[in-house]
Formats: structure tokens, C-alpha cells, sequence
């Protein structure tokens, strides 16, 4: 019997892996990666080395656990130091509809998994817990965990908001350490961005970004930005500052950025979130109680909305900016009664904010180039990128162009031009590419304010331009409508134009 014994217990060490886990030690017995006996280790704490990165459950080798087994691993941050942690939890199946991986941070926020794989996490002191609840399947578990001994990665850059302010400061999320001041108290909203890079890495970086509730890392942290855009709401400062710090490891990049305003521009707004690549579309808006708001972005204006669809209650005012209580920035107001002729409309600048008040909407967003082909009448305006936003955008051309399969009645109205510093602006309407109207007007060939323009075509270019991509520009504002035109119709008007020509030519 003995002899048995000792053989089982030299079998089991020489196939098992022992290891020393910060705070206990375990010891891990396993056959073919497949686990035979653990205990629930921890606390895990930072050890005497912290550039050694501590692995559980043994060296860099998954472990499949059995089925209905709990544990919950609790992660040590010491104060002003932070931890990375990576985790990886596979099921074999999908028995079951509840989370086998739950992890839960400083502030006692839940993320709940069905599966990860090398999914990323930040944790600061206190530290955070990695809950494993393997239900009705097996799991394959690893994860890692790396310490450091600071916050901070970059000097940091000081930022002011102030309550005249239309437009948001906006903080690019790829490196960042700023601390902002506020005129009253800050607001900040996370935006994630349509870009090249995976979701998952943005999701990362976004988990990188800590938001404090004071003018340094050592005051209350309010959360990251990753949990910011989740909730739907603002992250407001009980002062008149906020710190925002990524930590360690940053090798990810983003395109996201942190909109931050004054919060007296923002205060009667309850649900805002920032609309990117992570949010869904359309948005659905509640301001029953409280106003409802979205801000979406673009960098230098070079993209814009299109706004396609609004139903529902309310009053959907759309700022190039952030909200205002002047107003001063306000470019259009729908209502359900008005919105019919109105869409779809091209929402232009670099921060857009949609807000709501008084009922529930949803309002629906899409690309571009939806609101170029024209396929029904429209009455709208046009405006060139940095109208009513005080920005100066380095480009010597914005060029908009629309489109349609049949022909149109186009008519134009100017409202206001900047034509100052050699600027021009030019209206041109085709038909089936032959020119049928084309006006410039720069300084010395201004046009008649509030005087339309029009003609029949399947294709209308507006086009603003500066020598200078880097000079100060107004921008400008057209009324414009686009009504269907029977071909018939469209016939007779050609040959209106034709002989209008020709009479011209004769003298």
C-alpha cells in the first residue's frame, strides 16, 4: 500500500507545477492542463520585484476549470500605484446564459463576461477582484498581473472651461495627463471614434484613462472613461477641477476623445453620452424628466452627420458646439410637426450636440453621403464647416456637392458670407453635366443677401475657398431647397435656357 502511495505522490509532482502566488502558496497539481486540485488563492500583492509579472494559475499556460467551480481573486493596489491586468476565460460551451467571469473594480463597477480573451483592465488602490463562476461548463483560465508604482506617464497639460465657452474642449485620448479648470464645475463625456483600430483596443485605452475628482490623482476617482461612456451620463466635478490621467501600460492607440465643458452649459441635461464607434444607432432619447442630450465629433470638421430621422416627442435643438444657454451657436430646431421636408440635413463642424427637452425621441444618424443623394424634396440650409463655432480650420477648400437621379429645382439663399481676406464662394448647378447656373462672389463681387438662386439639374456644387488654409473664415449660411421636377417640365426649362442663350449671343 505504501509503495502505491508513494508512487501517486511521485507522479503527481513530477507532472504538477508549483508556484508561489503573493500573499499564499498553492500548490497546483495538473494532467495535461487539466486541473485536478486548487485551492481560492490570494490576496495577490505586489511583489518584491514589480517588474516580474505574477501569472496565475501556473506560468503562461491556461488551466481548464471544472464545472461548477467559484473563486474570487482579489487584486492589492497599494496607495498612488496602479495594476494591468490581462485575463483570459474561454468556456468550453455555451450552457450557460450567466457570466463566468466577473470583474469588479475599486468603485465596486461590474464588467460581466461570457468570454474573454486577453481582455484588459487597470486597477488603482485600492485594487480591484477577478470572479471566475464556471456554471454549467468548463473554462480555461489564465491571468496576469503587472504593478506600478506611479500614475502618472506624461507631463501634464492645464486646460480651462468656461461657461461663455460654445465650443467643448476636446482631449485626445491616445496620451493624456490634463488638468482642467472650470468656471463653475467641469463635465466630461467620452466620445469613441469610427477608426482602423479593433473596438477591443479602444475599449482598452479607454479603460486606461482615469478621471479625478480634484486637481490631482490623489483626490476621489470618479472612474474611467470606458465606464463614463457607459453610463450614459456626465462626470461632474464637485469643484471647479478635474485631473485626467492614463495609466501604464500605453501602448494602445485611440482615436476617442473626453469632451469637457463648463457644467453650466450642461446642467439640466440627466442622460448625455457621446456617439462614436461604440454607440448604437439610432438614439433613443428620454428628456420626460430631465433634458436628453448626444454630442457626436469630428477632427478639423473633415466628416460630418447626417441626420435622417427624427420621431417621437419633443424638441430637438442641434448646436455646432456644445449646448448654450445664449444659444448664440444654435443652427436648427425640429420639432415632430417640422422635421417632415427637413431631413435629411448635413450637421457639420467638430463637436455636434444634439439635446431634447420635453418628450422622448429617436433620433437616427447616418454616414455622410445619405444626405448627398437626393431622392425626395428637401428644405434645409448648407453651411461651411466652422459656421458659428470661432474655430479656425486649416483648409483651403471645403467643397459639399449633392446629387439625384432625376431632375431637381434647386434654389439657394444666401444669408451670410465671409468674403473678407480673398475668400470666395461659388454656386453651381448642373444638368447631366452641362452648366446651368454658376456664380463666384468674392470681396469685390459680393451677393445680394437674401436673394435666391435657382435652376433645374440632377447635380449642385457649392464650394468655399481661401488662399490662406490657415486664415480666420466666418464661414457661411444658404437656405436651400431641392424639388422634384417632372422631365417634361425639366425639358421646357432647358429650352428656356437654351434660347436665353442664344438671344444673349445675338447682342
Amino acid at each position: 500500500m505504501w509503495f502505491y502511495i508513494a508512487i501517486f505522490v511521485f507522479l503527481a509532482f513530477s507532472n504538477g507545477v508549483s508556484t508561489d502566488v503573493p500573499g499564499k502558496n498553492t500548490l497546483f497539481i495538473c494532467f495535461r492542463n487539466r486541473l485536478a486540485f486548487v485551492d481560492c488563492p490570494g490576496p495577490f500583492n505586489p511583489p518584491n520585484n514589480i517588474s516580474t509579472k505574477v501569472v496565475y494559475p501556473v506560468s503562461n499556460d491556461t488551466v481548464t476549470f471544472p464545472t461548477g467551480y467559484n473563486c474570487v481573486y482579489q487584486i492589492n493596489v497599494p496607495q498612488g500605484w496602479s495594476s494591468y491586468v490581462v485575463v483570459t476565460a474561454i468556456p468550453s460551451s455555451n450552457l450557460t446564459n450567466s457570466p463566468i467571469l466577473q470583474v469588479i473594480d475599486f468603485n465596486q463597477n461590474v464588467e460581466s463576461f461570457q468570454y474573454v480573451r486577453f481582455e484588459k483592465f487597470y486597477f488603482i488602490a485600492p485594487g480591484g477582484r477577478i470572479k471566475l463562476s464556471t456554471q454549467t461548463t468548463n473554462v480555461t483560465f489564465l491571468f496576469s498581473v503587472q504593478w506600478y508604482s506611479n500614475l502618472t506617464v506624461y507631463q501634464p497639460t492645464f486646460l480651462n472651461v468656461s461657461a461663455s465657452d460654445t465650443q467643448p474642449v476636446t482631449v485626445d485620448l491616445s496620451t493624456v495627463n490634463c488638468h482642467v479648470t472650470a468656471e463653475t464645475r467641469a463635465s466630461a463625456v467620452t466620445i469613441p471614434l469610427d477608426s482602423i483600430y479593433t473596438i477591443e483596443d479602444q475599449r482598452s485605452t479607454l479603460r486606461s484613462i482615469f478621471i479625478f475628482d480634484g486637481p490631482n490623482e490623489n483626490t476621489t476617482c470618479l472612474g474611467s472613461a470606458y465606464q463614463l461612456f457607459n453610463s450614459n451620463r456626465q462626470f461632474v466635478s464637485t469643484g471647479k477641477t478635474l485631473t485626467v490621467v492614463q495609466l501604464q501600460p500605453s501602448t494602445y492607440y485611440s482615436s476617442s476623445i473626453l469632451l469637457i465643458q463648463d457644467f453650466e452649459n450642461t446642467k439640466e441635461i440627466g442622460q448625455y453620452r457621446g456617439v462614436g464607434s461604440l454607440g448604437d444607432l439610432p438614439i433613443v432619447m428620454d428628456a420626460s424628466k430631465q433634458s436628453s442630450a448626444f454630442s457626436t465629433y469630428s477632427f478639423g470638421g473633415l466628416s460630418s452627420d447626417c441626420l435622417v430621422n427624427i420621431t417621437g416627442t419633443g424638441t430637438l435643438d442641434v448646436y455646432y458646439g456644445g449646448k448654450t444657454e445664449s444659444k448664440s451657436n444654435l443652427i436648427a430646431s425640429y420639432s415632430e410637426s417640422s422635421n417632415g421636408l427637413n431631413l435629411p440635413q448635413k450637421i457639420r463642424g467638430v463637436v455636434r450636440t444634439y439635446a431634447l427637452t420635453g418628450g422622448i425621441a429617436t433620433v437616427q444618424i447616418v454616414p455622410n453621403s445619405v444626405c448627398g443623394l437626393l431622392k425626395h424634396n428637401v428644405a434645409g440650409f448648407i453651411t461651411s464647416r466652422e459656421y458659428k463655432t470661432n474655430l479656425t480650420l486649416r483648409y483651403s477648400e471645403d467643397r459639399q456637392s449633392y446629387y439625384s437621379d432625376g431632375p431637381f429645382n434647386y434654389t439657394l439663399n444666401i444669408q451670410n458670407v465671409d468674403l473678407s481676406q480673398n475668400k470666395s464662394l461659388s454656386l453651381s448647378i448642373y444638368n447631366n453635366h452641362t452648366g446651368v447656373v454658376n456664380f463666384v462672389y468674392n470681396s469685390s463681387n459680393p451677393p445680394s443677401l437674401n436673394t435666391v438662386v435657382s435652376g433645374v439639374g440632377n447635380e449642385m456644387e457649392v464650394i468655399y475657398s481661401s488662399p490662406y488654409s490657415n486664415s480666420k473664415k466666418g464661414g457661411f449660411y444658404i437656405d436651400f431647397t431641392a424639388t422634384k421636377v417632372e422631365k417634361s417640365a425639366a425639358k421646357y426649362f432647358d429650352f428656356i435656357v437654351i434660347c436665353a442663350i442664344l438671344w444673349i449671343g445675338l447682342f
